[in-house]
């Protein structure tokens, strides 16, 4: 026997009947006895199948009733449809697990899984929308599921993902369930704490409404009694984005409204003219009056309308005319759209600060005069007239084009198209070329509409000023604009336009005007000294007769736009006194959110920092993070899989604070793993219920935290990854500079040996070049060498070569087709590509192709760039470095041009431009962790670029202002740059934070620091290298030496070449003024011979040049050799003989 299904049975009777039991209590008993049937009921239910399960399923004898599975499997196809069994009942089942205790993970499941829920429900095409449709019945379900879920969602993107949810399924679902089911939760929803979820759920409810094709008897009255009344709050809502999603949305509410309204009044005319149908009830005639229906609903829209058209954000009241205010207007009807829309949409074009707001004006006025007709024509002229004049170019096209739309609709009267072509006439001349093109349309489509006599005798005369020859065929537009006489120069158009006194230079120009058509017999010069200042200026800018004459046709709209312009000046200046551009966030309440990416536990000091970097305690925290000094912290580790648990136990997680002051879990928790296809019948929540966490009972992190967590743990990774990569770049910078620091134990201990002395030895003395040699680049590996001239030549050297072991040394490739002086060069990525730059513009990379011996390596263009020679100059300094994603070469012009090239995109990955008030750029230099970078110019400048924000820092002057010649980083001090001045051999270091000069190397006879300049030498060529942590620097220019600094111990500095008449030097340190000098004193001759040695074979080479030294370098082979040039194109090659003192 079977009770139990008979109580189901029951259930589901009522289901299919609306609520209507099968029995009372006698029917009940005598239905036991067998006296009763509650056969009338069963006939309320239309479906066949579940009408013979129900008889079944409350049979009266228990021994007839089946299980509930054999019912499952009877109706199999029958009552219960087939995609029950194969995705329903096992996807739903899911959510009844104690797992899924939120209502929030339930929707955000179902929302990943939608495109396979819908394609098992439905397929791919959108279903009919037919009552009893299995496909249907299934969404039924879904839907069923969702709403359960609705009024318990506690987060903002859960509650957004719902609307999402509903906006999908609801073109698959009935009218019955959009009205009944939807509806309800979407007002809901309009009341919500967030304004997103306000302002979505106003969006949703507009497009399910809009839906709806027919109107149940029930829901006749759902807009003015139901809907409007529970969205008007949201007109006044305190947030913009809500009123902004009901100003774009009224406009579709009010015509879905009226087309509620109007069905239900078709259906009751139908009604009443069957006459077979049933006696009609109040409820289908709720008032029994249409026109009293239509004017309640147009007062609950017009009072929601004008609240919106009063706004006071501008963007609400722009969204209402840009979404749908030609519907209002067929809404409202033309009586009401004259009063309501028209007469608030004037009041727009008194705010003279937003001109969008305006434009949006004369891009909407055109479907209101169209709806309301040519009787608007006098009331719209003055304010299109205001448009032609406005202040803003775009508000005049606006209106230009709203012009012509309304006299090709017929919107115009004759005398106020004539009086409009009057003064769109001289726009033809305006210099704004959209302007231009407006009024032209606007005169062909006059042309067009009137007689051709008219045209002539009316239309013509406006434009013969404008026109280079007369034209027959006006009404076309390209016929018109070939004919039209250059624009008036934007230049002087801009200048008079921004003159104080338009009116005094007008009257100036038509008296100049009258003398040139004989009116006046002089014309005297301007009596006010501005006027002939402002005269001078615009003669100066190339003002001709003719553009005289064309400016004076533009008279009334200049002198109204600088009307204009000075008024809305005027209230800026009273509004708000801030930088135009600039947001003042505290004056907003914003207050700045920030989560440390780095714990505050000091990593240990790397390999690198404890050699080369020494903090200096002056320098402040934004300076140290810009030059990047301060060394970052290690990231901490992820914690363990366990730690939720902890977390859970503890009920306090490990916190990171900010210095925002918000707090911020560090612990990660578990992420919502993919989804898998809903098509293998294996339902999504059961690979979730196994992931998230093996206790019934849990703790859960809200969605918007657990993201916040991902996306901290992301930046902490991304941070972690970029401050490696810098310091392997960094480690590689220094390590590829010659002589490498730390190379070898033999270096480390000549280069820190107190007393190490290198001897300078000729090795090669190379003259393949026919004139100065400008730069001398040493590859990274320092496998080659690259020379450049004044010869049109690029040679390339084998280092290898320069060890004296061969009897000839010539250079292993040559290449001369760039043409000009090739000025100067640089070594990309290794040894493998070249970038050069010559006086002719042409920046060239070349790749260079290494090759097995004897044969010898080639040289081919790659690519190449030939700069604006008036506007950018030529190249005087290049450098290249690679940040990772780009491999950029940085080359500064003379104009004051500093653009970074990106090699791998062939374009441009930033441009900066000097000012050349502050001199030409002679040199520039990048900082070590490319974070900014230093230019040098010819009047003393050193101006320093944030090239992360490409913005000027700061800037400091040699006091002298003479010239920078050659700068460089210093190799220790992050916010150091060394600087080659011109005169008394003077190379100073810079403290570009502060603007001190901190350091100096003085090789001259004339006082230290002094400005007088006895001495006209000055270095040309600088060389910098850390040395261990005791740098060390060459020099050499136009005295033709080669000098050795060390900058640590400055008294051990020598002249490593120089002539043979030089004589010794000294060198002394002291302090002048706060600045620590290192100044060479010549020492006093002896008398006597000075080497009483016999000489042994003949005199050899002498080791210094005859001519100015241009540039200097080191290479490392197996030995140190410095490589030095000079003006005559002399190429010579000095190995460091290394013997320590005994």
């Amino acid at each position: 026997m079977n009770y139990i299904c008979y109580f189901p049975g029951c259930v589901i009777a009522e289901l299919f009947t609306e609520g209507v039991p099968l029995f009372d209590l006698s029917q009940l008993l005598a239905y036991r006895n067998g006296q009763f049937f509650p056969e009338q009921v069963l006939n309320k239910i239309e479906d066949r199948s579940i009408r013979e399960l129900v008889t079944q399923m409350i049979h009266r004898e228990p021994d007839k009733r089946l299980e509930a599975e054999d019912y499952l499997k009877q109706q199999r196809g029958n009552a219960f449809p087939e995609i029950f069994y194969t995705f329903l009942q096992p996807y739903m089942a899911q959510f009844a697990k104690e797992t899924f205790l939120s209502a929030d993970e339930r929707i955000l499941v179902i929302r990943k899984d939608l495109g396979n829920i819908i394609n098992n429900l439905c397929g791919h095409d959108l279903p009919e929308k037919a009552e009893g449709e299995p496909k249907e019945n299934g969404l039924v379900i879904l839907v069923s599921v969702i709403t359960s879920c609705l009024q318990t969602l506690k987060y903002c993107d859960s509650k957004l993902a719902a609307l999402e949810l509903i906006l999908h399924l609801a073109p698959r679902l009935s009218v019955e369930i959009l009205l009944d089911r939807i509806t309800p939760y979407l007002l809901h929803f309009s009341n919500d704490s967030v304004p997103r979820v306000r302002a979505e759920a106003l969006r949703t409810l507009t497009k399910v409404l809009a839906l709806v094709k027919e109107v149940p008897r029930n829901d006749i009255n759902i807009y003015p009694e139901y809907i409007l009344p529970g969205i008007a709050h949201l007109a006044q809502d305190d947030a913009t984005i809500v009123r902004l999603a009901y100003a774009e949305n009224i406009a579709l509410l009010a015509e879905t409204a009226l087309r509620f309204l109007e069905l239900v009044q078709l259906k009751n005319l139908n009604m009443e003219n069957d006459p077979n149908s049933e006696e009609i009830d109040e409820v289908t005639h709720p008032n029994g009056n249409y026109d009293t229906e239509l004017q309640a609903l147009h007062e609950m829209v017009q009072q929601k309308v004008v609240t919106l058209l009063s706004d006071p954000e501008n963007i609400v009241k722009q969204t209402l005319m840009e979404n749908g205010i030609t519907r209002l207007c067929v809404f409202f009807g033309r009586q009401k759209a004259n009063d309501v829309l028209l007469s608030h949409m004037i009041t727009f074009l008194n705010d003279k600060n937003d001109w969008h707001l305006r434009g949006a004006f004369f891009d909407s006025i055109v479907g209101v005069a169209a709806y309301v007709g040519w009787q608007s024509s006098s009331i719209l002229k003055p304010l299109l007239q205001q448009g032609l004049s406005d202040a803003e170019e775009f508000v005049i096209v606006k209106a230009l084009n709203a012009l012509t739309c309304m006299c090709q609709l017929g919107l115009l009267q004759k005398p106020h198209v004539y009086e409009f072509a009057s003064d769109i006439a001289p726009f033809l001349c305006h210099p704004n070329l959209w302007i231009r093109y407006g009024a032209v349309g606007f005169i062909t489509v006059v042309a067009h509409q009137i007689s051709t006599a008219d045209v002539y005798c009316k239309l013509m005369p406006y434009l013969d000023p404008y026109i280079t020859q007369p034209i027959i065929q006006i009404e076309r537009k390209l016929v018109l604009l070939s004919v039209l006489k250059e624009p008036v120069s934007r230049s002087i158009f801009d200048y008079a336009l921004r003159s104080k006194d338009i009116t005094s230079l007008f009257r100036h120009l038509y008296m100049r005007q009258k003398k040139r058509n004989g009116s006046l017999p002089d014309c005297p010069p301007p009596e006010d000294p501005a006027i002939a200042q402002l005269l001078k200026k615009l003669l100066s800018q190339g003002m001709t007769e003719e553009e005289e004459d064309k400016l004076l046709a533009l008279k009334d709209f200049m002198m109204k736009s600088n009307k204009a312009k000075a008024n809305i000046v005027d209230q800026s200046h009273l509004h708000d006194s801030s930088q135009k551009g600039v947001i003042d966030l505290a004056a907003l309440g914003i207050t700045g959110r920030q989560v440390d990416l780095v714990k505050t536990k000091q990593e240990p000091d790397d390999k690198r920092a404890r050699k080369h970097v020494k903090q200096d305690s002056n320098i402040n925290e934004e300076w140290k993070s810009m030059f990047g000094s301060l060394e970052p912290p290690n990231i901490p580790q992820a914690l363990p899989k366990g730690s939720d648990q902890e977390v859970i136990q503890t009920g306090k997680p490990p916190r990171s604070e900010s210095s925002a002051g918000i707090c911020v879990p560090l612990s990660t928790s578990p992420q919502v793993p993919e989804v898998t296809n809903v098509q293998n019948r294996k339902p999504t929540i059961q690979v979730l219920s196994s992931t998230i966490l093996p206790s019934t009972y849990q703790i859960r992190i809200t969605t918007c935290k657990t993201e916040l967590q991902q996306l901290i743990q992301q930046k902490r990774e991304q941070c972690n990854a970029e401050r490696i990569a810098k310091q392997m770049m960094e480690n590689a910078e220094w390590e590829s500079k010659p002589p490498p620091p730390g190379k070898s134990a033999i270096d480390r201990q000549l280069y820190s040996s107190p007393g190490w002395r290198p001897k300078g030895l000729l090795v090669a003395h190379l003259h393949e070049h026919k004139s100065a040699v400008n730069r001398i680049r040493v590859s990274d590996e320092h496998s080659l060498f690259a020379t450049c001239s004044n010869d049109g030549t690029v040679k390339i050297w084998n280092s290898q070569k320069m060890e004296g072991k061969t009897t000839t040394t010539r250079s292993v490739l040559t290449y001369s087709r760039i043409g000009g002086r090739v000025k100067t060069l640089t070594f990309c990525q290794g040894s493998h590509y070249l970038a050069i730059a010559s006086d002719n513009g042409a920046v060239q990379l070349l790749g260079i192709e290494a090759s097995k011996p004897p044969k010898s390596p080639k040289i081919l263009p790659l690519q190449s760039r030939i700069l604006d020679q008036k506007e950018d100059g030529c190249v005087v300094d290049m450098h290249h470095f690679n940040s990772g994603a780009q491999s950029v070469l940085a080359y500064a012009t003379v104009n004051g041009s500093l653009v970074g090239w990106d090699l791998r995109s062939s374009s441009n990955a930033w441009t900066l431009k000097h000012d050349l008030k502050s001199g030409l750029i002679t040199s520039f230099a990048v900082d070590i962790h490319q974070c900014w970078l230093c230019i040098g110019t010819s009047s003393g400048t050193m101006a320093c670029w944030d090239m992360r924000f490409q913005l000027p820092i700061s800037s400091h002057y040699h006091p002298s202002r003479a010239r920078i010649r050659r700068l460089s980083m210093h190799p220790l001090y992050q916010s150091w740059v060394i600087a080659a001045v011109q005169g008394n051999n003077e190379v100073s270091m810079w403290d570009m934070e502060t603007g001190d000069r901190r350091f100096t190397l003085w090789a001259s006879s004339a006082p230290p620091l002094s400005e007088l300049q006895p001495s006209s030498h000055s270095v040309h060529g600088i060389y910098c290298s850390p040395a261990d942590g005791n740098p060390i620097l060459l020099t050499a220019g136009s005295d033709m030496k080669i000098r050795f600094w060390d900058l640590a111990y400055p008294e051990r500095s020598y002249v490593v070449a120089g002539s043979t008449s030089s004589p010794s030097v000294s060198y002394y340190r002291k302090i002048i003024e706060g600045t620590e000098v290192v100044q060479e004193i010549q020492n006093k001759q002896k008398v006597g011979p000075s080497d009483d040695t016999p000489r042994r074979g003949p005199e050899s080479l002498p080791v210094g040049h005859h001519d100015i030294i241009t540039d200097v370098a080191t290479f490392q082979t197996t030995q140190g050799f410095i490589v030095t040039a000079s003006r005559d194109g002399i190429v010579k090659t000095i190995m460091n003989s290394n013997s320590p003192k005994s």
